[in-house]
Order: C-alpha cells, then sequence, then structure tokens
C-alpha cells in the first residue's frame, strides 16, 4: 500500500519520541533520568479535579457544542480579559482538544498552498510539519550567534506577498525567553500594517520568573478584536499541570473564529466534555494554584542554572519562564542529536536535541520534574562531558 507524499515527508515529534523512550526504559527498570519532559509533576488543581468528579457522579458525559461548553467559555472570557486586557464574546472562542489543534485549526484555516508562515528559531518542534499539513511553506528566521532571540527587523526581511502569517511563542519553548514589550509592539504594528496574521502562542504566558511578564499583543492593537490580525492561543496543560485532560483554546475574530469551528467540525466534532468541565473549574479556582506552581518552577529554574554553571564549556542564557533551558553544548559536541544519544547511551540522562528546534548545538533540559532529579541528571552530564 502506498502513502501520500505529505505523510511521508512529515518528521516524528521528537519531544513525543523521546517520551515513549523514557517511559519504556523506566519500565524495564533502567536508571533512567527524564530531562526532556514537558509536564509539571505537580497535581491537577482541587477545582478541576471537584469538577471532574461531578461530572462522572452524575453517569452523564455526552457530546458538546463544537466550539465549546458556555460555561467555559464564560471562564476563558474571564481569564482573557484579566490577564490580556481585552474580553471576547462566546463567537471569538474555539475550545479545542489541545493548544496543537488549536493552532492547527489557525493553519488551515488560513493558509493556502503556497503561502509562508514565518516564526523564529528556536522554535517549537511542530511548528514546521503543522505548515506544512496545511500546505503551507514554513520560513525559519535565526537569531544572531550566540543569541536565543531576534529582532522585528530579522522578520520583517523575510516577509513576501506570500507571507500569511508569523507564529510566536512567548515564553518561549525551548529557550524560556520573553519577548519584549517593544518587539510585541513593532510585531503587532506590522501584522496590522501589512494585514499579516500574528498568532501568539500563550500556552506558557503566566509562567514568568524574575517579575517580568509576558506581554499581551492585543495591548498594543490599534482595532478592535474582531477586525484584529492577532490569534492568541493558550490552554490549561501547562499553567494548570493538566496535561492530559488535552483542554486548549483560540480568541480571534468572529469571521475567522467560525471558520476554525467548521475546521474542527470536521476533524474532531468537539473536545471532551468531562475535560471542558475540569478546565472550567481550574479557571473558576482562580491564581492560587498558578501562582503556587510558577514559583515552585522558579526555584527549580535557579537549580537548574546552577547545575549547569558547573559545567565548564556550557554557555546558557538564564530561562525567563516555562520551564525548559537551551543551554549551548556546541563546545562539547556540535551535532545535538549525537551528543544526546551519547548522553542518553553513557548516562542515562533523556535529553532534547537542539536541532528538533532549528538550533543545532544546543540541548533543551527540562526543570520540570523533581529537584533531584535535576540535580543528579546535570550532575550524570557532567561526569560524562567533563
Amino acid at each position: 500500500m502506498n502513502l501520500s507524499r505529505l505523510a511521508l515527508s512529515l518528521g516524528q515529534s521528537a519531544t513525543l519520541k523521546l517520551n515513549e523512550l523514557a517511559n519504556n526504559l523506566k519500565a524495564e527498570g533502567k536508571p533512567v533520568i527524564h530531562l526532556g519532559g514537558g509536564e509539571p509533576e505537580e497535581k491537577i488543581p482541587g477545582g478541576a479535579l471537584e469538577e471532574s468528579r461531578k461530572m462522572l457522579d452524575a453517569g452523564f458525559v455526552r457530546y458538546t457544542p463544537v466550539s465549546g461548553t458556555a460555561p467555559l467559555k464564560k471562564e476563558i472570557a474571564a481569564y482573557t480579559e484579566a490577564h490580556y486586557g481585552v474580553k471576547p464574546g462566546p463567537k471569538n472562542i474555539v475550545v479545542a482538544s489541545g493548544a496543537k489543534q488549536a493552532i492547527y485549526n489557525f493553519l488551515v484555516s488560513v493558509v493556502d498552498p503556497g503561502d509562508q508562515v514565518i516564526f523564529p528559531a528556536p522554535y517549537w518542534v511542530s511548528y514546521p510539519e503543522m505548515v506544512r499539513l496545511a500546505y503551507g511553506t514554513p520560513v525559519i528566521v535565526r537569531p544572531p550567534k550566540g543569541e536565543l532571540l531576534v529582532s522585528a527587523a530579522d522578520i520583517e526581511a523575510h516577509l513576501t506577498s506570500c507571507t500569511k502569517a508569523i507564529l510566536l511563542n512567548s515564553p518561549n519553548n525551548p529557550s524560556g525567553q520573553v519577548y519584549s514589550e517593544e518587539f510585541v509592539r513593532e510585531m503587532v504594528e506590522i501584522c496590522e500594517h501589512r494585514n499579516i496574521y500574528l498568532l501568539m502562542d500563550d500556552i506558557y504566558n503566566r509562567l514568568v520568573f524574575d517579575g517580568l511578564k509576558a506581554p499581551s499583543a492585543f495591548n498594543f492593537s490599534q482595532r478592535p478584536l474582531n477586525d484584529s490580525v492577532i490569534v492568541s492561543i493558550n490552554g490549561v496543560s501547562k499553567t494548570f499541570s493538566m496535561t492530559g485532560y488535552r483542554i486548549g483554546w483560540s480568541v480571534a475574530n468572529e469571521a475567522l473564529t467560525q471558520a476554525m469551528i467548521k475546521v474542527q467540525a470536521q476533524v474532531s466534532s468537539c473536545p471532551s466534555a468531562l475535560s471542558q468541565t475540569a478546565a472550567a473549574g481550574a479557571l473558576r479556582e482562580g491564581s492560587g494554584f498558578v501562582d503556587k506552581l510558577r514559583s515552585g518552577l522558579e526555584k527549580k529554574r535557579d537549580v537548574m542554572v546552577a547545575e549547569l554553571s558547573k559545567l565548564k564549556k556550557v554557555k546558557l542564557h538564564k530561562p525567563q519562564g516555562t520551564f525548559y533551558s537551551f543551554p549551548d553544548f556546541s563546545a562539547y559536541e556540535p551535532d545535538s542529536t549525537k551528543l544526546s544519544n551519547m548522553l542518553l547511551e553513557k548516562a542515562m540522562v533523556v535529553t532534547v536535541p537542539g536541532m528538533e528546534f532549528g538550533l543545532e548545538g544546543h540541548l533543551r533540559l527540562s526543570y520540570c520534574g523533581a529537584e533531584k532529579d535535576i540535580v543528579e541528571g546535570v550532575s550524570r552530564i557532567r561526569k560524562i562531558l567533563d
């Protein structure tokens, strides 16, 4: 049987592949330490657990409207107003089965064959393949050597008449860097002037440290929401430690939102009713859970930075958010895939090669697990490399 050219052209998600590998090694009893994951170890919020139990006790878990339930949309609207400075209506919101599906809904809704979608490196591993799934062309903008952030001028230099959208992830996976207010303002101005979509992947937007805040693109817009080129993507997976519930959402103008609803209706119908109920409970609970999670991650960030500083040749930009670090190991081995494989074989530590994020020579090391694993994992790496 033949496979489609599209299917054959797609790469496998490196992060999901490594998650599976780590779990398999642990199941075999191997002393593996997983520094490549993206799941906080904290339990889900009490509000999410309570609402899940209520629905299960009632015994009715049914289909929901394609774009999401009214109670969850109400909570998303309040959350967006509180943290983004704009209040969307129900017709501006699509609840999806994870932020990844929300991004896919957007891409399929706006990209035609031949259209270009721009995003800076380092980027989340799925961006290039998702653009290709929508029959678009990914255009990658790389930062200056030794840096992890591009400038607005760098991105503007790559714009063409075929550019349909720009994707930004801040705080950034894998680097943990936060784009400045000036940069976000410039990107909004450029996109509004050229009528190009600006998708803000905000899945980590509240997991920021050192008193920083991830700027909201809506704060710099000169347009009302229903005429806006800005699309905000968020969800409960990271900020509320609810990865397994698979709930994300988009906030966009009504016309684009209606197109994304049609796409989702044909792809997955609707998100899980149980997951939506839990997500509404988490959002309704307020900021206490998020503040505690963020504080714990900041402490783990400091542990990771302290341990990495003990390596003689590692270069590191201190993460400003998320739960990832992206140190440069090129002085040891410029081939990040080769280095990652060697560390797994000799140190039993799972890392993610920087090549998968568009920057060779780096490794992504996660610090969302236990502190003892961070210390032991980096210690094992140091023993091998130094």
